[in-house]
């Protein structure tokens, strides 16, 4: 499984996956914990303050796919790109029922910071190894898709937007059922989803809807080694089109040893009739030295032919980074990140906010300073 440092432990890292994460957070704070009648529940948060610069001044670099604004020609600092706080609440009914729920704040389609419902759904878990949730559900297209808001749980300041951008859908409201498997050293978790979901996305915003969620996955953990593969296929509709056949095919191995850890993602999306195809990817790695952490990452999306509504641009985009993590007090990290991004001929990146000088094929630089914590 994905891993996350503990600070001031070298190597000593919890291993996070769905909506356990919460248990995770709340060993954090076992104040958080009510007594008596109430000791069911168990509170937990997490948290990111960034700030970010962008060279480019034609056009804003974002974060991601839901934030209308960044750094760059809106304002040479941003502090909203990559900030949010978060809230968890679990509740154990009984040793086979119970609830999760987790309310985010960042900066949404609309310029707010509107407390957002990402996840909220009720867990009745059969056996150990066979569970079945209802109600608002993480899609785990991608590796880190379960924890990709806490930023203390990820190298990066940010996850790759290049593939993460590339699939928006992030919760469905539906159903889902997993089932884990054990041969000696290896664990194979199997899941199936089904759903629907509706959310606003840059530029626009669009107003998107995706009915018909169905969703398979699958994770293999071996020691050290944890590798993911996921199905998504879907109805999207827009302002402008309706009944569009969304499809993601993803991949990915995390090898995560003592002092280092290599990671890599590749995903093909298409939307039918809307956009061309995409192949994204990320390839990351990074190694340990005392509570710091220093990293590379190289990711890509790759037009595979143009639009159908716009045949002169696509939005292929590039990007290399470096960054180095500082864990430099419990629950408590310090991250400082530098990215060149790059455009091919004819496309207009991921960025947002476009200028009447912006050109195609335009890149920038970025530079961001994050502190994470968990509570």
């Amino acid at each position: 499984m994905r891993s996350l440092v503990v600070p001031g432990v070298l190597a000593g890292r919890f291993r996070l996956r769905p909506a356990f994460i919460a248990l995770a957070m709340a060993a954090a704070a076992p104040a958080a914990r009510a007594d008596g009648p109430l000791s069911m529940f168990t509170l937990s948060g997490f948290g990111t303050f960034g700030a970010t610069y962008s060279s480019l001044r034609t056009a804003d670099y974002a974060g991601s796919a839901f934030e209308p604004y960044g750094a760059g020609a809106s304002r040479t600092v941003d502090f909203g790109d990559d900030s949010r706080l978060g809230l968890q609440l679990n509740a154990q009914f009984t040793n086979k029922l119970s609830a999760f729920v987790q309310v985010v704040s960042h900066n949404n389609y609309d310029n707010s910071y509107t407390p957002t419902l990402e996840w909220a759904n009720v867990n009745y878990a059969f056996t150990p190894d066979v569970n079945v949730r209802v109600g608002r559900i993480e899609v785990p297209t991608f590796l880190t898709s379960d924890y990709r808001e806490v930023g203390y749980a990820n190298p990066w300041v940010r996850v790759p937007s290049e593939l993460y951008d590339a699939q928006p859908i992030t919760n469905s409201d539906g159903i889902d059922a997993s089932y884990r498997m054990h041969w000696g050293p290896v664990t194979d978790t199997a899941r199936v989803i089904f759903g629907e979901s509706t959310f606003h996305a840059i530029p626009g915003p669009l107003r998107t809807q995706a009915t018909g969620i169905f969703g398979l996955f699958d994770t293999l953990e071996y020691r050290e080694l944890t590798t993911h593969v996921g199905y998504v296929h879907a109805k999207v509709s827009v302002p402008f089109a309706s009944g569009l056949t969304a499809t993601v095919y993803s991949a990915a191995a995390d090898l995560d040893m003592e002092r280092w850890f290599v990671q890599a993602e590749i995903a093909r999306v298409t939307v039918d009739g809307l956009t061309p195809g995409y192949v994204a990817g990320y390839a990351t790695g990074g190694v340990r030295i005392g509570r710091f952490t220093p990293y590379v990452t190289y990711a890509t999306e790759h037009s595979l032919n143009r639009p159908v509504l716009s045949p002169n641009y696509n939005v292929g985009q590039s990007s290399v980074s470096a960054g180095v993590r500082w864990d430099f007090m419990k629950n408590v990290d310090l991250k400082m990140q530098y990215d060149h991004v790059w455009t091919p001929a004819g496309s207009t990146g991921l960025f947002t906010n476009e200028q009447p000088g912006y050109q195609l094929g335009s890149g920038t630089n970025v530079v961001t300073a994050t502190v994470d914590f968990v509570f």
